[in-house]
């Protein structure tokens, strides 16, 4: 995890960067020289992490490659099988191919955040001038503070790492750590099936997780046939992980180690319709710990906000978390300066 952490890191680092080039405009200073001095600086920031991140990002994958080989063979010896007897090569064709493969689909993820952070911090720096000349020549405030009030309102959101399809703007850093925990469990999940196959095993189990969402609800607890041959069981098609940060993962099913009373029960479980079939309890739970990501979330947008106003008064976001939480005297006086300053916000 420290790994997926620092790669994270990356994206929160250079969201923070990009932002305080956007922010340095406050001095006034919005000439052309200065704007295509901070465009070039884009440039050279973007530069940088696209190259730190695609380098982590192909350690990650080929790590939870191996480990999801090893751990297929593990599974496969506590089933009943004898370690000598298993084939634990690391084929090249088969195995590299499918590292390379996933990695390939990373970095494209990764190239694709790199542009959309680029076009929205240089839209940033030019909409920062329009908007302080209307600003100024509209409301008649001075080029000081009408450049500080455009810088802020720019300011006030994460850099975008993506476009939804429902057209929301996702923040860089929010849109990788779910690429980023995607592909490692892709690949975690594509070396153990691989391994699997490679020993001459058909059926695999996806985990059960009490606490899941609906569409995993439908997939888990399950035994499936990976090449279909096996009618009993449904055929592997939709693979793990269903989504990004999904925790669900494949293991060998080896069926003349598993008692008749578990086969029965598999048979009847793997068999089931394709619905959500969560508990009341379990999907009330979901729903809880949904709430609290939403609420850390808002934590961190306000906390983007008022960096944006207020820049030299706000900590980081972690000590700016944790006096929130507290209700600091600190978090208080914050509160109170950001809004003297804007009186519009939400809270």
């Amino acid at each position: 995890m420290e790994d997926i952490d620092q790669l994270i890191a990356l994206y929160v680092n250079t969201d923070e960067r990009l932002r305080d080039l956007v922010q340095s405009l406050e001095d006034g200073n919005l000439s052309t020289r200065r704007k295509d001095q901070l465009l070039q600086q884009i440039d050279a920031i973007i530069s940088e992490l696209t190259g730190q991140a695609g380098e982590q990002m192909a350690g990650i994958v080929g790590d939870s490659y191996r480990a999801g080989t090893s751990a297929a063979v593990e599974q496969m010896v506590a089933a009943g099988f004898a370690r000598e007897s298993i084939n634990q090569t690391i084929k090249t064709v088969v195995h590299q191919g499918a590292a390379q493969a996933i990695m390939d689909e990373a970095f494209y993820s990764i190239l694709e955040a790199s542009d959309n952070m680029s076009a929205d911090a240089k839209k940033r720096i030019e909409d920062a001038a329009r908007a302080a000349n209307a600003k100024s020549l509209i409301e008649g405030m001075s080029r000081r503070e009408a450049t500080r009030q455009a810088v802020a309102d720019l300011n006030s959101r994460g850099i975008n790492g993506i476009i939804a399809k429902n057209g929301a703007q996702i923040p860089a850093d929010k849109y990788m750590a779910g690429v980023v925990h995607y592909h490692q469990r892709k690949a975690h999940v594509t070396g153990a099936e691989n391994m699997i196959v490679q020993n001459g095993i058909d059926l695999v189990y996806v985990n059960f997780v009490g606490i899941t969402c609906e569409l995993c609800a439908k997939y888990q607890g399950r035994v499936y046939s990976i090449s279909g041959s096996d009618s009993r069981f449904p055929k592997l098609e939709q693979r793990p992980p269903y989504h990004s940060h999904c925790v669900h993962s494949l293991s060998a099913w080896i069926e003349e180690y598993t008692p008749t009373d578990e086969i029965e029960r598999m048979l009847v479980a793997s068999n089931r319709p394709f619905t959500d079939n969560r508990t009341e309890g379990n999907i009330r739970r979901y729903n809880e710990l949904q709430r609290e990501k939403s609420r850390k979330n808002e934590t961190r947008k306000q906390w983007i906000r008022y960096k944006a106003v207020l820049p030299n008064d706000t900590p980081d976001l972690r000590t700016f978390a944790s006096q929130k939480a507290r209700g600091t005297k600190r978090y208080r006086e914050l509160v109170k300066d950001y809004r003297k300053v804007n009186t519009t916000e939400n809270f």
